[in-house]
């Protein structure tokens, strides 16, 4: 009862609509610092709501068991929240599941993520090209846990394309206004043209007039005029 209460919970919060309608206002009276944490509060809003359904998902008893076939029609489910992203199973050995596939055949045991969930670390904000799909992604990860000791983990791999839209329909920017988010190390993580993203953040085309941060991801995300 409380995981079905908590999952119709994020799925409203996540549906809402838009917090600000910038679109109607002009250049010259644009809140850009308005829009920016706007932008923000959606990320956390989204990928913070992911990870919390990762968590109680982590802990049930479909989990737990770390049997796939037991867990794959509730991964099923899962997949179904608004935010674009895939759902697997990673094991010990760094071979994982997919919801769609089952077992991949793939290896990620050389992700920077790896060692850490695998000892007993959640993990969120590590930025990939996806080897199933080679689309760029973020990936979260929450280790499986039974009798104290990691026998798998619960993943998330988002698409980076997809959730730059969904931010960018939810603000509804005039056209001569942009955004974006860069990471700690300068790196572009969400943006509107799916071709900046994993680039280097001075390649934006985005003359930042506004910032705000991410608090679950720690991202600055940046408003600005797009020079059009």
């Amino acid at each position: 009862m409380k995981r079905a209460t908590v999952l119709t919970a994020i799925l409203l919060a996540l549906a809402v609509a838009p917090m600000v309608g910038l679109a109607e206002e002009t250049s010259v009276c644009i809140p850009y610092s308005v829009a920016a944490a706007s932008a923000a509060n959606l990320v956390d809003a989204h990928v913070g709501g992911l990870l919390y359904t990762m968590e109680l998902l982590a802990s049930t008893a479909d989990l737990q068991v770390g049997v796939w076939t037991g867990m794959r029609n509730l991964l099923g489910r899962f997949e179904q929240l608004p935010i674009s992203f895939n759902a697997w199973f990673l094991l010990p050995d760094g071979s994982y599941y997919k919801v769609e596939s089952g077992l991949t055949g793939k290896n990620l045991s050389d992700r920077a993520y790896f060692p850490k969930v695998m000892a007993g670390e959640t993990t969120l904000g590590d930025l990939v090209v996806s080897k199933s799909t080679g689309r760029k992604s973020m990936v979260l990860t929450v280790p499986n846990v039974r009798s104290g000791a990691v026998v798998g983990a619960l993943g998330a791999t988002v698409y980076l394309d997809d959730l730059s839209q969904l931010i960018a329909d939810a603000l509804d920017l005039p056209a001569e206004v942009g955004f974006y988010a860069r990471t700690a190390d300068e790196r572009i993580a969400l943006h509107t043209d799916p071709d900046l993203l994993l680039e280097g953040a001075s390649t934006a085309g985005v003359s930042a007039v506004a910032e705000a941060f991410s608090e679950t991801l720690g991202w600055a995300v940046v408003v600005g005029s797009t020079g059009d």
